[in-house]
Parts: C-alpha cells; sequence; structure tokens
C-alpha cells in the first residue's frame, strides 16, 4: 500500500489563527493568502477541467486573492456593496470563488443556484431573493434572462463586464452579522425557504473544522481535500472551503461525483481528506475489487448516511475511515455532531456524541423528553449565552417559519433519534410531517 505523504511546504511554520478573528469570508481567506501565497488553494483536476472545458491544474492562493482583488475593483467601481445580492450559476468552476470572494469582499450577499433548476425555480429564485445581477455559465444565461425579465435583471457571463448596480448599496462596513449567503431550501412541501446566512456562520464553519481534532484532526503542513459536492450547497461552500482557508489548505472540487473514475481522482488530487454523501459508499462498492483500493493517502472521509451494512465493509476494503456526522444547513456547525472522539460505532447510524458546546434534545409528539434508548425528534441548540451562535439568521421573509423552528428556544430539526446509553446519537428516520431533510446527505437546502 502507498500513503502520499503531506506536503511540507518552505516556510516556517505559523501559529493558526482562529477564522473568527476575522470579519468576512474574504479578510480570512485574504490573511491565509498573505501567509501562503505560493500554496495551491485550488485544483482542478483534468477530467473536470474537460466536462468544464477549463485548464487545469493549481490556483495559488496568492493567484485567486489577485483574481478577486481584480473582481473587487470592478464590482465596487460599478456600485455594488451591502444590501446587494448577486446570483451565482457557474457550477464547480473557479469562477464561483473568484466572485464569491470578490463579492464577500464588498459586503455583497451571492445567491448560489443550482443549474439544474427550471424555468419557473429560476423565477421563483430571481423574485424572492431580489438579487440585483446575476452570473451565470453561458449555457444558462438566456434562462436566467428570462426569469428575470419582470425585474429587468442583467446577466453576464463569469468573464463578462460588470453592469452598474440597479440600487444604490447601503454604507456600511462588512462584519460578523452582514449576510454573506442566501441559500436556498428544498423541502417536501411548499416553495423553497431562503436562508440568511452571514459572515459568522461560515468563520465558524472554519473555526471548528480548524478545531475538531480526533479523528477529524486537521493538519497545517498542506492538507488536501478531494470533495464532488456542488459548492450551492451548504458541505462544500462552507465546511469544505472555510476547512481549507483555515489551515491553507487545498481544495479538488470536481463537477460531480464519478464512480468508475473516483479513486483516480483522490490519487491525481492527493487528498488527504474526502467528503461523501451516502450514496457514494454504496455505489464505490458496487465496482470491482481493485489492487489499487488501498493505494491512496485519504485518512478519512466526513460526511453522513453510509448504508450500516457496508460500512465496516467499506473501510476494511479500502483501508479508510468513514466519520458519519450530523448537521443541517440550517445550524451550519454551530450544532454539528460528529463521530471523530470515542466510538464511531461503524455500522449502526450512529452520528456521534454532542460535545459540551451543543445541547440536545430528543422529545416526543407532545414535546416531552424520552428516555434513553427510546426515539424522539432532535431538538439542538448552541451551549451558552447565545442559543443561536452558528446558525442560520432567518429564513428570508418569513418570521413565521423562523419562529416555528425555534419554537421554545430550540431548533427543530425534524429528525428522528435514539440516544445510546453511552450517550451517542443514533439517527432513525425523518418524522412524517418535517418539511425538512437530514443534513451532511441532504439538508434543507440540499447545503450538505
Amino acid at each position: 500500500m502507498h500513503r502520499f505523504a503531506i506536503s511540507s511546504y518552505l516556510c516556517e511554520p505559523v501559529m493558526l489563527v482562529s477564522p473568527m478573528t476575522y470579519s468576512s469570508i474574504f479578510t480570512s481567506f485574504e490573511a491565509t493568502a498573505q501567509r501562503y501565497p505560493d500554496r495551491p488553494f485550488l485544483n482542478v483536476l483534468r477530467e473536470t477541467a474537460q466536462v468544464y472545458a477549463i485548464d487545469a491544474g493549481e490556483i495559488s492562493c496568492g493567484q485567486m486573492y489577485r483574481r478577486a482583488g481584480q473582481l473587487k475593483n470592478a464590482y465596487a467601481d460599478a456600485g455594488y456593496g451591502p444590501g446587494h445580492r448577486v446570483g451565482v450559476l457557474v457550477e464547480n468552476r473557479p469562477a464561483y470563488f473568484e466572485h464569491w470572494f470578490a463579492l464577500n469582499a464588498l459586503g455583497v450577499s451571492i445567491v448560489p443556484v443550482n443549474p439544474d433548476l427550471r424555468a419557473s425555480e429560476l423565477a421563483y429564485l430571481v423574485e424572492h431573493s431580489e438579487m440585483a445581477l446575476a452570473i451565470a455559465i453561458p449555457a444558462r444565461v438566456e434562462d436566467l434572462l428570462e426569469a428575470g425579465k419582470s425585474a429587468n435583471l442583467p446577466v453576464i457571463e463569469p468573464d463578462g463586464a460588470i453592469p452598474t448596480a440597479i440600487k444604490a448599496a447601503t454604507p456600511a462596513l462588512p462584519n460578523h452579522q452582514t449576510e454573506a449567503a442566501l441559500l436556498y431550501t428544498s423541502g417536501t412541501t411548499g416553495l423553497p425557504k431562503g436562508c440568511v446566512l452571514t459572515n459568522e456562520y461560515f468563520l465558524n464553519c472554519g473555526d471548528w473544522y480548524q478545531n475538531v481534532g480526533g479523528a477529524c484532526a486537521l493538519h497545517e503542513d498542506g492538507e488536501r481535500m478531494l470533495t464532488p459536492l456542488p459548492l450551492f450547497h451548504m458541505n462544500a461552500m462552507a465546511c469544505s472551503t472555510m476547512a481549507m482557508i483555515s489551515v491553507g489548505g487545498c481544495l479538488s472540487v470536481l463537477d460531480r461525483f464519478h464512480p468508475t473514475t473516483w479513486w483516480q481522482s483522490v490519487r491525481e488530487s492527493r487528498a488527504s481528506i474526502i467528503h461523501y454523501l451516502g450514496v457514494m459508499p454504496a455505489m464505490l462498492m458496487n465496482t470491482e475489487p481493485d489492487v489499487q483500493d488501498k493505494d491512496h493517502g485519504v485518512r478519512f472521509g466526513f460526511g453522513a448516511g453510509v448504508e450500516k451494512q457496508l460500512h465496516v465493509p467499506f473501510e476494511e476494503r479500502f483501508d479508510m475511515s468513514l466519520v458519519e456526522a450530523w448537521a443541517m444547513t440550517e445550524t451550519g456547525n454551530g450544532a454539528i455532531v460528529i463521530t471523530a472522539h470515542g466510538d464511531r460505532h461503524v455500522g449502526t447510524g450512529c452520528f456521534g456524541r454532542p460535545t459540551p458546546d451543543v445541547e440536545v434534545r430528543l422529545v416526543d409528539e407532545d414535546g416531552k423528553d424520552v428516555a434513553t434508548g427510546e426515539i424522539g425528534e432532535l431538538l439542538v441548540r448552541r451551549a451558552g449565552k447565545n442559543p443561536k451562535f452558528g446558525f442560520f439568521d432567518r429564513y428570508l421573509k418569513n418570521e413565521e417559519e423562523t419562529a416555528k423552528a425555534w419554537e421554545g428556544g430550540w431548533f427543530h430539526t425534524g429528525d428522528v433519534v435514539r440516544r445510546n446509553t453511552d450517550g451517542t446519537l443514533v439517527f432513525v428516520d425523518r418524522t412524517s410531517s418535517a418539511d425538512q431533510a437530514r443534513t451532511l446527505p441532504q439538508s434543507k437546502s440540499k447545503a450538505c
């Protein structure tokens, strides 16, 4: 078995700084780019490059910082700033990061758009978010123009000239509470709800990952993460991206999950970490065994929903740990639970034991706490003075649903869970009436 060593870059070791130290996503990335200008930030694999018809290869922190800086100036000259939202439909391309960081630097919120949305769904997103501009791949420009016709929405390609903002920005400096993104849900009933996510939400995701330790400990000497998850979901956008920013690591983002070439991508990316959805291990176990199955450098996979009967066989065949976790778009990493410490109870649906900074209740239909070993709906909140720390800010234009989700001062997840005698939690099912979906494999906005 061959293990790829984590690169030791030619620089003096530095003390890791918490992303929470910074005021925004951009200033956190800026600090990383200044510490490690020559380290790779993005790695575009050959397969992904061919799909997107872009260049393969690594993009350094310094290169990304300069690209984002140029776009920042262009957006500023066009009048964009706090109070504006910009739709971003560019798939998992480097341009996503360039525009995201540039806009975040100015206090502009982005609205990540699923490229597979239909015309009516696009029209709803445009109208509800009140986006001032949209950036789209060439194949979807006309669709977004049609969707935003009534609002005269300008739509440009990623390298297009930036039009003057259609309304004035609000004079303000970006801070922790500035809206950074608006991610839409895809619940089972009703119209999608827009989750307002602040800079604090994203910075806390990076801080959590930087410090989680245990089976998911990150190193500062060249982590390389591979994810096939879409950047319009919270997992890749907040967890993966902010994790790599926090330690000066390199992120390889595939266009999508390709089972037959997955391990080739793992080896080509030199990944030390992968992110997965529950369906992925099942698909990989259906491939023919290969002498190279263990020929990789992955220390752990981070995700949720692996089929119980496949958990142990997968780890044995591919010689890596699948570390199960629970979170939601709404909770972010403010109330994440993970099997990074202690007994993982592999193959049981266990997703870990809450840390002291996360409070958990399991309740029955009447809202009463259930006993150990009995199932109940999972309620969560942050311990301490601010129970909403690290969570979403609100559902846009929907105070009623926001209040309902936080009824009684606890966030109601809609997940049915059981507590083991050792305090670990086991995922069981969804509540029948819940308009929510389990995270990491799915979330309300499919962001994890």
